[in-house]
């Protein structure tokens, strides 16, 4: 779901004009939660990188090129941000969690084909991850996804493969089952 903005109060929030970036940030804010949750799987975590989203989204407005499209600048704003949040978030978890203690998506096992779908993408590298989501769940051409991560294509074309092949991989014993 594409949000819908105004001209007037992109521009206006671009001046500085508080009540249009409250505007501005309420006509993103689904549309953010939702890239948000697709990056961190987690409707906490996906809560707080939002929150950060639209902090970095009023940090940076001026630098924004009203002659370009409003909603690809603000993926790329958003797909850093996540990427940033991700890596401190590693960064802080110097030990792994023990499965008995960590909590996982409520309702979910590990026998759920969709928990150990969302598991296995969790474990890749966090571009891997942006550049599923991008694809698969944005429905972003490689191109665009390129544009948004700020890499050449080929290397949007090597992340997507890879991803592919290890959650292939991943996978492939909870396929055998079921086959």
């Amino acid at each position: 779901m594409t949000p819908e903005i105004p001209d007037e109060v992109l521009r206006r929030a671009r001046l500085g004009d508080r009540a249009a970036f409250r505007a501005l940030a309420e006509a993103l804010l689904k549309y953010t939660f939702n890239l948000s949750y697709r990056m961190t799987y987690n409707a906490a975590d996906a809560e707080d990188l939002t929150q950060e989203i639209l902090l970095r989204l009023f940090q940076n407005l001026g630098r924004y090129d009203a002659a370009q499209p409003f909603l690809p600048w603000f993926r790329r704003v958003a797909t850093n941000c996540a990427l940033n949040w991700k890596e401190r978030l590693a960064n802080r978890r110097t030990a792994p969690l023990d499965p008995e203690l960590a909590p996982g998506v409520e309702g979910a096992s590990p026998s759920d084909p969709s928990e150990r779908l969302r598991q296995a993408v969790q474990d890749l590298p966090a571009e891997y991850q942006t550049c599923l989501a991008l694809r698969y769940l944005e429905n972003l051409g490689v191109a665009e996804i390129a544009s948004t991560m700020k890499v050449p294509v080929g290397t949007v074309k090597t992340w997507l493969f890879r991803a592919r092949e290890a959650l292939k991989e991943r996978l492939k014993p909870h396929m055998e089952r079921i086959v």
